[in-house]
């Protein structure tokens, strides 16, 4: 994708610099007619014919040393059109453009350098020519009497002039180019940090509520299993629990799917569906008060998860026979409070690879903090406080 863009801006440099040579060339063509009439076309024809081929010519693909043949050849035409009085002016500061996006900006002023001294030798040696035809030269704007070293600073004085200025805006063409293309350049590496991201996060879901659903709805299974000749009412009681959590899976795969589609997700009521399945399928008693904002996508999926994460410990860990769970705002804050009396746990040796740290790193990618309250069979109190 990368690749295309730049591709397309020095395409887009190309065809500009194309357009500007026709256009040059047809302003000639249009002055020959004017000044000397169409019997002179023939002369001159050879010379834009020849100008026309280049223009076709894609000098971005060549090497270096090809490129500067490209241009050492173009200069070399022009000098030798103007030495038998085909006057390609506008081109010489064409090609000078050319040359600083070809060659770079000291090649550049050597190749000026260069044509300015020829192109103002074939001006001088023109005028001789002129002078022994018995023509005068007429200096414009009252320059003073006739000479050819005036002649010389005059023409130096508006080639180079011209030439500065044509540098001057091929430099700061060429530096929004590379400005545009490190930008592009920065646009792709932050749409493929993206995507991995997303792998990540998707990857980090899957294993936090599906992976969770799958390893109970195993157990259950097992259970079922085991239990079938022996004791058949618990043995359903098993298959009645994995029907359920079989259930929830397909709800987590469809609510992963609507987050990575970018549809519509309410947070109030994805919790509330949450919590009455909780509610009806377990004895433990639940209560709560959802009142969440209008929220971005992403905070709501984290969010989401953040919580379900909270009961799925409390289901599988706490033992609990009552559950509260608050869920508010303020203009400040969004605040996730979610209490439970089960038999509580010891901060100081729970083990890092639990729920919990999947719930501070979802917490702490939304840049909220997680506090947690508990101790030995006096339940647990967690509550998420995240900026809005």
């Amino acid at each position: 994708m990368y690749n295309n863009r730049v591709a397309k801006s020095s395409l887009s440099i190309l065809q500009t610099l194309r357009y500007l040579e026709w256009t040059f060339i047809a302003i000639h063509i249009l002055l020959v007619i004017i000044t000397n009439g169409e019997s002179n076309l023939s002369t001159n024809f050879i010379f834009y014919s020849i100008f026309i081929f280049f223009s076709f010519l894609s000098p971005w693909k060549y090497s270096q040393w090809q490129k500067q043949i490209y241009i050492f050849l173009s200069m070399l035409l022009i000098i030798s059109a103007n030495f038998i009085d085909i006057s390609l002016e506008l081109l010489i500061y064409l090609y000078i453009a050319k040359s600083f996006f070809l060659l770079g900006y000291k090649n550049t002023l050597f190749s000026t350098t260069f044509l300015g001294i020829a192109w103002i030798s074939s001006e001088i040696i023109s005028e001789i020519k002129e002078l022994e035809q018995g023509f005068r030269f007429e200096p414009p704007f009252g320059y003073g009497s006739y000479s050819l070293g005036k002649i010389a600073i005059y023409s130096l004085g508006i080639y180079f002039a011209a030439s500065a200025l044509v540098i001057f805006f091929s430099s700061v063409v060429s530096a929004e180019y590379k400005s545009r293309k490190r930008a592009e350049e920065l646009a792709e590496q932050v749409e493929i940090l993206a995507a991995d991201l997303e792998r990540t996060r998707i990857a980090r879901d899957i294993h936090d509520s599906l992976g969770h659903t799958l390893t109970n709805l195993d157990i259950q299974l097992e259970v079922a299993q085991k239990l079938r000749y022996r004791d058949l009412d618990k043995a359903f009681t098993a298959l009645d629990t994995a029907k359920i959590l079989s259930s929830q899976c397909i709800e987590d795969v469809s609510h992963a799917v609507k987050t990575m589609r970018y549809s519509e997700f309410n947070i109030n009521n994805a919790l509330t569906n949450l919590i009455e399945q909780m509610r009806n399928n377990q004895t433990v008693k639940v209560q709560w008060e959802i009142n969440f904002p209008d929220l971005p996508i992403a905070t709501s999926h984290q969010i989401y998860c953040i919580v379900k994460e909270g009961l799925i410990n409390i289901q599988k860990h706490a033992s609990a026979s009552n559950i509260n769970f608050q869920g508010k705002f303020n203009a400040e804050e969004i605040i996730l409070q979610l209490k439970d009396d089960g038999i509580g746990f010891d901060l100081t040796t729970t083990n890092s690879g639990s729920g919990l740290q999947g719930m501070k790193e979802r917490v702490q990618s939304l840049n909220g903090k997680l506090n947690i309250k508990t101790s030995q069979n006096q339940g647990t109190q967690i509550v998420a406080i995240i900026p809005r």
